[in-house]
């Protein structure tokens, strides 16, 4: 894998390492004297060959990048997972809204009008209220019952989805 269209993974290091020996060699004169670079014109070619190896290392990490190419892998086939359930998910998605909407309703307006059309009626307070009870607890539990069935289908769909992606993560 090339690093860029200009250089190679040879002529990027040799590139590096020329930068740096030349600044360095400009750092050392304007500090040493002429004796001292002397004694230092080795080190030069030494720390911009050691420098130049650690920056192309950094550049350069086939370990890292075969790491990120099957996190990425993982991730496009789980995005296409997703997709390929993508109707399933919005129907599980407006099933539990449509739920929870209803049961909204019920206990906002709709049960407000039964108790209001029940003062009007002559019924006993006390029939009433039983009447009243029953109501609720049917629809609690009639919203109950609908609340876990959809529960079920988001859970088997999770199912299905997680199913998918190991087959596929364990095929690659």
């Amino acid at each position: 894998m090339a690093t860029s269209s200009r250089f190679s993974s040879s002529s990027l290091k040799d590139e590096i390492k020329g930068v740096i020996k030349s600044e360095f060699e400009k750092s050392v004169k304007s500090l040493c004297s002429e004796e001292e670079l002397k004694k230092v014109s080795s080190l030069s070619e030494s720390y911009s060959e050691y420098v130049s190896r650690i920056v192309n290392e950094k550049v350069e990490n086939p370990m890292r990048d075969k790491k990120l190419e099957i996190l990425y892998n993982h991730e496009k086939h789980f995005l296409d997972i997703l997709k390929e359930y993508k109707e399933e998910i919005k129907f599980a998605a407006s099933l539990q809204a449509e739920i929870r909407k209803e049961e909204s309703t019920f206990f906002s307006s709709t049960l407000k009008e039964v108790c209001n059309s029940l003062k009007e009626t002559q019924i006993d307070s006390k029939c009433q209220a039983k009447w009243i009870f029953d109501l609720v607890s049917s629809y609690t539990s009639s919203l109950r019952l609908s609340s876990q069935l959809a529960e079920e289908h988001v859970i088997n769909l999770l199912g299905e989805i997680q199913k998918e992606a190991s087959e596929i993560i364990h095929k690659d």
